[in-house]
């Protein structure tokens, strides 16, 4: 099966890793090459330009971002053009490759300008509707129509977390299936050098990922000087992007949180995996207070790695975490009660950390691509065969 994948962006040769979807994507490429499948992603980018990525083609486009004075209908507008611009090139893709079936991301709705006769599946990244209380309003509510318009373009729509599934499904009225992404470590060799230099010597818990309001950084804010002052002998070790919250650097802003225990907040910038795999390994505990997430990779990794996990629930950790036996859950937005888990997972003894760290990892084995990927070559042949029959 030959199988086109667009996304919004992609890394090219040399560039750091830009994100959970590009993840996403390496993952399931690969699994489908070595299925003996052939996939191709197609992405919007600085250039057009093409390269070979472990054995995937890569196409991109040269996207545009125009600067037209009004927020909203710049927005708009780009999302538009961009959609458009993907759609020309991929035209011509078509006419050269023999494409069974197409996977859009949703993000940029980029499929809003498709009007071809291959069967097309609408992968839902993230429902933006659901980020619009973190986030600016007026922005998300429009992504959200896009990935709304998007969907109509396509004979089939999947998402991998339940919570976005169902809250998409009832606002296009139309069965959102939901299919888990694949998960292998495909890190071979890992390099200690940053962990033995910074970390060897301390106990700590960990964050990773963006450093924005809707992945809890707040939440995490109000707790770290009473958790601190209870644990004298925890760090607290924050990995990731950096984006300011109000205007302020999250860092900063946690180090003001922790106050006289701001040297124990320790931060390192996004990490390629094999730096930032045995920081998750020598955590004591890993924290991840969502307010919403979408079947986050950063949870299925430390999970993989059989620690113990705090994550929200009703967010989508639910679908990997049952609290007290594979790891724990607090509730979105309240402090107070994610501290309760922290001081419960700082509370166990080895044994019981081990104990649950193997049960997060045996809900991981259920993702390894030969399960998860045959499932979504199923539901491609589901969609190829309907739209036949129509």
């Amino acid at each position: 099966m030959v199988i086109l994948f667009t996304a919004p962006y992609y890394e090219e040769k040399g560039e750091p890793p830009k994100g959970g979807y590009n993840t996403y994507l390496r993952r399931v490429t690969g699994a489908l090459k070595e299925l003996g499948h052939r996939p191709i992603i197609l992405s919007c980018g600085k250039r057009d330009t093409f390269f070979t990525e472990n054995g995937v083609e890569i196409f991109f486009v040269k996207s545009a971002h125009r600067q037209l004075g009004t927020g909203s209908f710049e927005l708009l507008y780009n999302m538009l053009y961009n959609s458009w611009k993907i759609n020309t090139k991929m035209a011509s893709l078509l006419s050269e490759y023999k494409v069974d079936i197409i996977q859009f991301s949703s993000m940029w709705g980029q499929a809003v300008c498709y009007y071809r006769k291959v069967p097309a599946v609408m992968r839902l990244s993230i429902y933006s509707k659901l980020y619009s209380n973190y986030k600016n309003p007026r922005v998300e509510n429009i992504k959200a129509l896009m990935e709304r318009m998007a969907a109509r373009r396509c004979n089939g729509v999947f998402a991998p977390s339940a919570v976005n599934a169902d809250a998409f499904s009832k606002d296009i009225h139309k069965k959102v299936s939901v299919i888990e992404s694949p998960f292998w470590n495909e890190c071979k060799i890992c390099d200690e050098s940053l962990y033995n230099r910074e970390l060897a010597d301390k106990k700590y818990f960990l964050f990773y990922g963006r450093l924005v309001i809707d992945k809890g950084i707040l939440v995490i804010a109000d707790i770290l000087h009473r958790f601190f002052k209870l644990y004298p002998q925890y760090y607290f070790v924050c990995c990731g992007i950096e984006k300011t919250i109000n205007g302020v650097n999250p860092i900063n802003l946690l180090k003001k949180s922790a106050r006289e225990y701001k040297e124990r907040v320790i931060f390192f910038k996004n990490l390629p995996h094999n730096l930032l795999y045995p920081i998750i390994y020598h955590a004591d505990f890993v924290i991840f207070p969502s307010l919403i997430d979408n079947f986050p990779n950063a949870c299925v990794e430390a999970m993989y790695f059989e620690r113990v996990v705090i994550g929200t629930d009703g967010t989508s950790f639910e679908q990997l975490i049952h609290d007290g036996t594979s790891g724990l859950l607090s509730l979105p937005d309240n402090a107070d009660s994610l501290l309760n888990k922290m001081n419960q997972a700082a509370l166990m003894n080895s044994l019981q950390k081990k104990e649950m760290g193997k049960r997060a990892k045996k809900r991981i084995d259920k993702l390894m691509p030969e399960l998860v990927v045959k499932k979504l070559i199923r539901y491609y042949q589901q969609v190829i065969d309907n739209t036949v029959q129509k």
